[in-house]
């Protein structure tokens, strides 16, 4: 089938949904590329030195209840669900433990069947999927390693572990993806429930997007079908991830253009690298992978060649800077300091409100802390310039430093 689409898979998608849900752009976005993704599988690849990039992402949307996390993420996968047959990707639960999930893993899935010779001729067994949830913390709170088979799984294409029956137990050909929802507090404390490292080798994988409001209020969205335009686009959706299912896959490269942007980008980046916070630093250092991977869930979204261009670079650079700029927002508030929490639900209020008195702070926030730590606090933030006390009465303290 040939595609239908004239431009990216997430455009098409906002233009679908949008006056539908309230959901913020963003979550859509990210969701969208999540099920091209979870499409794509293992069949694409970038040969990168001595190792192998696949476009398998840890995607998650950070945001308070009720804003659209669920949303986003279930509208996009019914795309997959609708499938049929259903061969376009693989799903996991999230309430599932992580012995479950191994041995989902290492049992695998047909592939579609082909016929050779007019004879059926059964596929071959894939071990790729996209794990689903709409709450992290179920999924992270199933099983004490997670965590850690969820690092491997990001990178690595074998896996090898003990079972409590068989011995040891090999999985080849892996491709694990993740798409989850969470709640900003659950980030906040993940590393104190749990004993984790926030700023880590987990969180460096993920590609946390962070809203605090829906996109819009539409107090009575009407449903897709309703809609005309947005049935016809839906339906092309729908027949355009059937198309990308239905490539045999490869090996992208890139264009002239697009890796002198990626150079220059990355220069950049390692450059201020200094002034970085840790989970910056950290995540730093895996950005290319995250960019190059996002690049082929772009060019193979509109393009059948295998190539990545200069605007799919250029798209690929801007939405993993925009998850970068937001890391210090979604780990807010985690830290040694015993005053960590606290200074998040300050710096919070002041960029909500542009600024506030004191006064104001204190009448908002006297659940999270008591008068002589919110002067702390304040004293914190003013010397180290991320906010300044204005000169009139009642001063007001104002943030100097730009927003993420």
């Amino acid at each position: 089938m040939a595609r239908l689409l004239k431009k990216y898979f997430h455009e098409a998608m906002l233009d679908c949904v949008k006056l539908h849900t309230n959901a913020p752009d963003s979550f859509i976005t990210w969701a969208a590329f999540s099920v091209i993704g979870g499409i794509m599988k293992r069949k694409f690849f970038i040969q990168e030195g001595t190792y192998t990039i696949y476009p398998n992402q840890y995607i998650v949307l950070v945001a308070p209840p009720a804003v659209g996390k669920g949303t986003a993420i279930n509208f996009n996968w019914r795309i997959v669900r609708d499938s049929a047959p259903n061969y376009i990707a693989n799903m996991i639960p999230d309430r599932v433990t992580a012995p479950r999930i191994l041995e989902r893993l290492a049992a695998g899935w047909n592939s579609a069947p082909s016929l050779i010779n007019q004879q059926i001729v059964q596929g071959s067994t894939d071990h790729s999927c996209t794990i689903f949830s709409t709450e992290l913390s179920i999924l992270l709170g199933a099983s004490e390693q997670m965590i850690d088979y969820l690092c491997e799984w990001w990178d690595k294409g074998e896996f090898e572990y003990d079972t409590k029956n068989s011995g040891s137990s090999f999985v080849k050909d892996l491709a694990v993806s993740l798409v989850a929802g969470t709640v900003p507090d659950f980030i906040r404390h993940i590393d104190r429930n749990r004993n984790m490292t926030i700023k880590g080798g987990f969180t460096s994988r993920c590609l946390f997007v962070y809203e605090d409001k829906p996109a819009r209020y539409l107090l009575h969205p009407p449903p897709v079908a309703s809609n005309p335009n947005s049935k016809v686009i839906l339906d092309m959706l729908k027949n355009d991830a059937l198309h990308i299912a239905s490539l045999p896959g490869g090996e992208f490269t890139y264009s002239a253009g697009a890796l002198i942007k990626f150079d220059d980008f990355m220069r950049n980046a390692y450059a201020t690298q200094r002034d970085d916070s840790e989970a910056m630093a950290h995540f730093k250092g895996r950005m290319s992978v995250h960019i190059s991977k996002l690049a082929m869930v772009l060019a193979v979204s509109h393009s059948d060649k295998l190539v990545i261009e200069q605007q799919d670079m250029e798209l690929a650079i801007h939405f993993v800077n925009q998850s970068l700029k937001t890391l210090e927002k979604v780990f807010r508030g985690s830290g040694d300091s015993n005053l960590a929490e606290a200074t998040g639900h300050v710096q919070a209020f002041l960029e909500k409100n542009g600024g506030a008195t004191r006064r104001a702070l204190l009448r908002n926030l006297y659940r999270h802390m008591d008068a002589d730590t919110l002067d702390r606090i304040l004293y914190v933030l003013t010397e180290i310039d991320y906010c300044r006390k204005g000169s009139g009465t009642p001063p007001m303290y104002v943030i100097t430093q730009k927003k993420p």
